[in-house]
């Protein structure tokens, strides 16, 4: 199987990836054991057919996820997962079953045009019936819940984004950045966000529908405008347009597609640890550079097509700056 040098904090202790897979081989001699990707928190394993989390940072984000999956089974029709917390010969890790099911992406048009409304509809579906949990319920059982979704300080970004903007451009991204995050938000539209709906997180039926959704970490209690981002960054409009229709019939909430656009400018922003970590460690420099250069398009409005030069300048540029 594919090994790389991860590392990973594992009961207080740094430990390689390759400590990780020698772990699975001997307590799992029986399982097939595929190593399925790295996220944002954690490198993810296939054990069988359950899915193993390791993360760097610690346990107790999928603590979290664990709480909130058993929360929200009863309100959603869409399968979540049973995940348990395993702690075995020094090693923390998250374990529930795999979802199966097909894979999709937003930015990607493979679906037929039934397929695509039925995705929309039923995500549109899911998220309704996810923000109309009752939150003060949710946090009397789960309190770390209550944390909800932080934005950061601009000046944190400000040395990502100076390169690629001039003072003037900065000062209205500042301006509207303060704005977008410190504008007031209704009572009613203070929700519990999943904050990361799309292909990576979920699974779908062969007709489209949506099947299963995991990965509930960065979830919090937020305006529900954040749920709704990923959509309207889909590039397809006419899955966009199908999945805000059947939000508003389901919700009865008229949703601003302005605000929606001003939050997905503002998205890749809202985690402090992408950019100088946090107590245990700072994601990747790719994943900084990832976000930034989101930012990037969105603000000068560049097509999709654009997304690799604009990696590729940002590539250019840090060599020049570091000759």
């Amino acid at each position: 199987m594919r090994r790389r040098c991860a590392n990973f904090f594992i009961m207080g202790t740094k430990m390689a990836q390759q400590d990780i897979v020698a772990f699975l081989e001997k307590n799992y001699p029986n399982e097939k054991i595929k190593y399925l990707g790295q996220g944002s928190d954690s490198d993810a394993f296939r054990v069988g057919t359950r899915v193993f989390r390791f993360t760097s940072k610690n346990i107790s984000i999928y603590a979290k996820d664990a709480d909130i999956c058993h929360f929200v089974q009863p309100y959603v029709d869409v399968q979540v997962p049973d995940i348990q917390i395993v702690h075995r010969d020094g090693f923390q890790y998250a374990v529930h079953e795999m979802l199966m099911g097909e894979r999709w992406s937003w930015h990607k048009f493979q679906f037929s045009p039934v397929r695509q409304r039925n995705l929309a509809r039923s995500a549109a579906q899911f998220l309704a019936q996810l923000h109309s949990i009752d939150t003060d319920a949710l946090v009397r059982a789960v309190p770390a819940v209550r944390d909800g979704v932080p934005y950061i300080d601009f000046d944190l970004v400000v040395p990502y984004l100076k390169p690629f903007m001039t003072a003037r451009q900065l000062r209205r991204f500042r301006e509207m950045y303060n704005r977008v995050v410190n504008a007031p938000i209704d009572k009613s539209d203070m929700v519990l966000v999943h904050m990361g709906l799309k292909g990576a997180n979920s699974v779908v039926y062969p007709d489209g529908r949506l099947k299963g959704v995991f990965d509930f970490c960065n979830c919090g209690i937020y305006e529900r405008g954040r749920d709704l981002v990923l959509f309207s960054l889909s590039r397809n409009g006419r899955l966009y347009r199908e999945f805000l229709r059947e939000y508003q019939r389901q919700t009865g909430v008229r949703v601003s597609r302005k605000h929606v656009r001003e939050l997905a400018l503002v998205e890749f922003l809202w985690a402090k640890r992408w950019y100088v970590g946090d107590v245990f460690s700072p994601i990747g420099a790719n994943i900084v550079a990832r976000n930034v250069g989101l930012v990037l398009m969105h603000f000068y409005h560049l097509p999709e097509i654009m997304k690799p030069l604009v990696r590729v300048f940002m590539k250019v540029h840090a060599r020049m700056m570091r000759k």
